[in-house]
This record gives C-alpha cells, sequence and structure tokens, in this order.
C-alpha cells in the first residue's frame, strides 16, 4: 500500500503546475532550469545551452529606426535622432537590458550567453552595388546585419561574425553551442523591379546565396544550430500604409515615404511580383532545410521558423513612423515572441500564418523541451 502511495505521490510532482509548461508576458516569471552537463548532440539542445549568439541579416536585424521620430521635438531633431540602428533592441540579436529579444529571453536560462548587440548608433550601409566593411565591434559584436543588404551580401557579414567571434573572451570557440540566427530578403525582392541588380534577386540566386553561407558555417563554426527565419511579404506593407497621416510623405505629397525605399512597392505589377519573391524565397529557405534534415550531424543542424505575419490586419504602429517600412519597438517585440515560440515546435506544429495580437505571450520552457530540430 506504501508503494502504492508513493508512486502516486510521484505522479502529482511531476504533473505539477509547477513543472508544467506555461506562457507569460515577460520570461522573468519563468522557472529557470536545472544546470546540466554540455550536451553532445544539437538535436538534445535546451536553450540554456546556448552559449554564443549571432546573426546575419539587413536592416530589421540591425534595428534601423525602432524608435521612430519623437513627434514632441523639432521634425529637423526628431528624424536625425531616429536615423540610427538601434541594435540592443532588434529581435534576433539585440540584448538591451530588459528588451523582449531573443538573446535576452535566452539569457534568462543561461547568464552566460555571448555575442548579443548593444545600444545605438548610425546605420553600417550594404547595399548590391557597394558594401561598407567596418562594424563597431563592441557595441555590434556577432549582429553582424547591414542595413540595404541582400543574400548576396551575406557572406560578407560572415566574414566579420567569424572574425569576431574567434576574437571573443569567456567562450569556448570549439566545444560552446552557439546559434545563428538569419533572416534576409526584404531589399532583394524591393530590387527586383527597375534596379542594376534585378538578375541577383531571382529564387535561385536567393537561395543559393543563403546556402552557401550556410555551407561556410558548417565548416568553420563548431557546434552551431543555424536558426533560419522566413521572409516577411514586404508588399503587404505598403496598401496598410497607404494615405495613413502616421506615415511620412515625399516633400508634402500624398505619396507615402516607403516608396521611395521600395521600387516594387508603387505599382500593382510590382507589388504582386513580391508576393510571387515572397513565396519563392521561402520555398529556398524550406528546401535547404530539408536538405539539412536528410543528411543531419550532431554537431550542426539548420532550423526553420515560420514567417508569414499577416501584415494586412496589423496596427500601422507596429512600423517604424520614420518610414513606415521598417518594424517599430512594438513590431519587434512581438516578433521576437512569435520566433521564440516556434523554437520548441517540430516544423508540422508551427503556425502557418501569424496574426497580430496585443497580447502575444512568451512560452516557459521546461526541462524536457528541446529546440526542435525536426
Amino acid at each position: 500500500m506504501y508503494r502504492v502511495l508513493g508512486l502516486f505521490v510521484s505522479l502529482l510532482v511531476a504533473l505539477s503546475p509547477a513543472e508544467a509548461a506555461k506562457n507569460v508576458t515577460d520570461i522573468s516569471q519563468c522557472r529557470l532550469l536545472t544546470p546540466r552537463t554540455r550536451p553532445t548532440s544539437v538535436h538534445d539542445l535546451r536553450v540554456d545551452d546556448i552559449k554564443v549568439i549571432g546573426a546575419l541579416g539587413d536592416s530589421i536585424t540591425a534595428g534601423f529606426g525602432i524608435k521612430g521620430v519623437n513627434t514632441s521635438l523639432p521634425l529637423e531633431i526628431a528624424t536625425l535622432a531616429a536615423y540610427k540602428e538601434f541594435r540592443g533592441l532588434s529581435y534576433s540579436i539585440g540584448g538591451d537590458k530588459n528588451a523582449f529579444t531573443i538573446p535576452n529571453y535566452i539569457k534568462h536560462f543561461q547568464p552566460e550567453i555571448n555575442g548579443y548587440s548593444t545600444g545605438s548608433h548610425l546605420p553600417e550601409l550594404c547595399g548590391a552595388e557597394k558594401c561598407n566593411p567596418l562594424y563597431q565591434p563592441e557595441e555590434d559584436v556577432l549582429n553582424a546585419a547591414k542595413s540595404g543588404a541582400i543574400a548576396e551580401t551575406l557572406n560578407l557579414e560572415l566574414d566579420y561574425l567569424i572574425l569576431r567571434m574567434r576574437t571573443l573572451d569567456d567562450i569556448d570557440y570549439e566545444n560552446d553551442w552557439k546559434m545563428i540566427n538569419i533572416q534576409i530578403g526584404s531589399n532583394d525582392m524591393c530590387g527586383a523591379c527597375n534596379t542594376t541588380y534585378m538578375d541577383d534577386v531571382t529564387p535561385d540566386k536567393f537561395g543559393s546565396y543563403v546556402e552557401s553561407v550556410i555551407e561556410r558555417i558548417q565548416a568553420n563554426i563548431p557546434k552551431t544550430l543555424v536558426n533560419l527565419i522566413g521572409t516577411f511579404n514586404v508588399s503587404q506593407i505598403f496598401p496598410l500604409s497607404a494615405g495613413q497621416d502616421y506615415c511620412p510623405k515625399i516633400n508634402d505629397t500624398d505619396i507615402t515615404y516607403n516608396t521611395k525605399l521600395c521600387s516594387c512597392g508603387t505599382t500593382p505589377e510590382g507589388l504582386e511580383k513580391m508576393g510571387n519573391l515572397t513565396l519563392a524565397y521561402n520555398e529556398k529557405l524550406i528546401s535547404i532545410y530539408d536538405k539539412y534534415q536528410k543528411n543531419k550531424t550532431d554537431d550542426f543542424a539548420v532550423v526553420y521558423q515560420q514567417s508569414n505575419i499577416n501584415i494586412t490586419g496589423f496596427p500601422i504602429d507596429f512600423f517604424s513612423n520614420y518610414d513606415c517600412f521598417h518594424p517599430s519597438l512594438k513590431g519587434h517585440q512581438w516578433v521576437s515572441k512569435i520566433i521564440w515560440n516556434q523554437l520548441f515546435l517540430p516544423q508540422a506544429l508551427k503556425p502557418n500564418v501569424f496574426n497580430f495580437n496585443e497580447t502575444e505571450t512568451i512560452y516557459c520552457p521546461v526541462e524536457s523541451d528541446r529546440i526542435a530540430t525536426n
């Protein structure tokens, strides 16, 4: 009888609410995980096993315009103050105190995580025709993203990331588990109309550039999980922002400023082309993910996070009032949650569409949760 009672008590403990997975409004509300020995396989990773985090990408990852224009200040002063990359607030790689970002979510469970960017500075620009190779290593750390970047320029970013990672103190380059977040594609699709690099942003070339970078990561950075994040359907921004007083206009006209940033955003044909490219780019990313699913190793994996956000139903302040093109602080915070929550779901269970939810919550992983690599 006592043995049966003991088993019953053990079962109750195992199912107690304290150990059950839950969702919260702030990562600080999550229970910490019990420390354990470093795992030997990437397919057995918990979030507290990640010691190093890095990122490749464009102005979204660089955090351009996140804080927007302070409308209480004179316009010229406010616009100049907003013309920055707020790298510490970037959803995938920022590490400013109390910011809602993936590194800070990991940091709650693994305080020794290294590589996240902090603070803000003037944009580090990189385009298809000219790319500034300079960084601010103390603030950028392993945020190698460049404003204006396209898939073709990711290898230049990786040059910096590998070199900078090798110089980091307090990491074991050979043995620490690393996560590298990659999101690219917005500038590629914007460049598909009337630009000198139209031929470099086809789906086939986009896929080959991303695959080339991932192959270099596998060859040069040991014990790595590549977190491949789908590209957003940028074409949906333009109908949403048209006629909005919130959005800046070109020279006192009714033309929204964001059309100046994206030539494809000015015509119905261009918008259709961008929508088609979004699908095609993400198909290429999924095919890369599938390739690594078929060729699994213990020290390297590629995971894919869905990014089909339904921008048509979003509040306009999801985007920065600097240009109504880049996500605002509200946008980055929300994206950080939907990408984080997907980390623990196998591909078959990830949502296919994301509608904006003001009260989106953050998943608290428990001892048995692993970063899903299937």
